[in-house]
């Protein structure tokens, strides 16, 4: 039962990384799985029920175990957060069946913009994690500071906004150029360009 459901929203993913939420219509996404249209609603009455679980999917397998990181420098927990971006990407390519850089697309980002836009709880949700991330590297980056590995006048959320940031636009540089052939790879030359302009 429970790999049928996963089977829907492994299906219906690759929709919907193909086209946006409007263009995918039920009967498409029945039609892809192969199933009969009463087997397919057992799982999910709608469109919008079945979206709103592939972003909640989306949402945890970014979620971040923050507690699990290393918090002894600054340093280390850069590359344990390195670590853990390229572990979900694994997750999400083993889930979606992509195996070349070449297939990844916007439509990772969208997926969330249109949730977001449709859906306003997911909003709320992505400021829970935002806070959530940010009040881990303040804490980081302010012990760094206090033990000398880091000098710095700038705030602490300001440093812990730039590292969170460069996610994002690392992220779509990744996806519309050949610089690098991994988003961890880029992700460690730019965390590495910040740490070593604060480090004493």
């Amino acid at each position: 039962m429970q790999d049928t459901k996963s089977y829907i929203l492994k299906t219906s993913l690759v929709l919907f990384l193909q086209k946006s939420f409007k263009e995918v219509t039920m009967n498409e996404i029945v039609g892809k799985t192969g199933l009969s249209k009463g087997a397919f609603y057992h799982y999910f009455k709608s469109k919008e029920e079945l979206y709103k679980e592939i972003v909640s999917m989306f949402f945890s397998l970014g979620s971040v175990d923050y507690a699990s990181f290393d918090q002894g420098s600054l340093y280390h927990f850069c590359t344990d957060y390195i670590e853990h971006t390229e572990a979900s990407f694994k997750q999400i390519y083993a889930l979606t069946g992509i195996v070349e850089k070449d297939d990844v697309n916007l439509n990772f980002m969208m997926i969330m913009f249109e949730a977001i836009k449709k859906f306003p709880e997911f909003l709320k949700m992505e400021y829970a994690l935002y806070e959530k991330s940010s009040a881990a590297w303040i804490t980081v980056i302010d012990k760094a500071k206090k033990s000398g590995e880091i000098k710095s006048d700038t705030p602490s959320k300001i440093i812990a906004d730039t590292f969170l940031y460069l996610t994002d636009g690392v992220f779509i540089r990744f996806i519309n150029s050949d610089k690098f052939d991994s988003y961890s790879e880029g992700l460690k030359e730019a965390f590495n360009a910040v740490y070593e302009n604060l480090k004493a």
